[in-house]
């Protein structure tokens, strides 16, 4: 049977779905990917047998003795926003759980029109970029171009993000050496 890479997480969106051949890490929850080249049936039945946990999260930008650069997400407003860990999710606080994404984007003008988990962003190792996947209702824009929801895209310095159908919230990607 062949073999294909899919996340192990059962808290997960992305859940025994199959990602990206090259993935290191799984885009939506971080949960790595380096034992999880299963058959499905092997991933469904680990799933009720064992309580798979995610890995905790690394705050260094150092991944595998290579160096990433800082993501940083820049508003017309001059508020900057900082991807701190390797993989992480943009959106807006939700008042009911109080849940808050890595990048909260809560208090900016519009941002009624984010989802609270509007997109995943992810150090891709192999590709030695970082990735976007939309997992909005409103969309998300890379320069111009919307995105396919559930695809995986690269991030460059200089890039356009905007979030939504009007494209209300617009970011410039910032990428630097730390």
């Amino acid at each position: 049977m062949a073999q294909t890479h899919r996340c192990p997480e059962p808290s997960c969106s992305f859940f025994n779905q199959v990602l990206p051949h090259n993935a290191k890490i799984c885009p939506m929850c971080g949960t790595s990917l380096a034992q999880a080249v299963q058959a499905p049936a092997m991933v469904a039945s680990a799933a009720h047998h064992a309580q798979i946990s995610a890995p905790s999260p690394q705050l260094s930008s150092k991944i595998n003795n290579q160096e990433r650069p800082q993501l940083k997400l820049l508003h017309p407003n001059k508020q900057s926003f900082v991807l701190l860990r390797e993989s992480g999710t943009i959106g807006r606080q939700s008042l009911a759980n109080g849940m808050r994404p890595d990048i909260d984007l809560t208090g900016l003008p519009h941002a009624g029109i984010i989802s609270r988990t509007h997109a995943h962003l992810y150090w891709d190792l192999a590709q030695q970029a970082y990735m976007i996947v939309d997992d909005s209702r409103n969309g998300s824009y890379l320069n111009d171009k919307l995105l396919p929801r559930g695809a995986p895209h690269p991030l460059n310095h200089g890039d356009k993000l905007q979030l939504g159908q009007e494209q209300l919230i617009c970011l410039q990607v910032e990428l630097s050496d730390n």
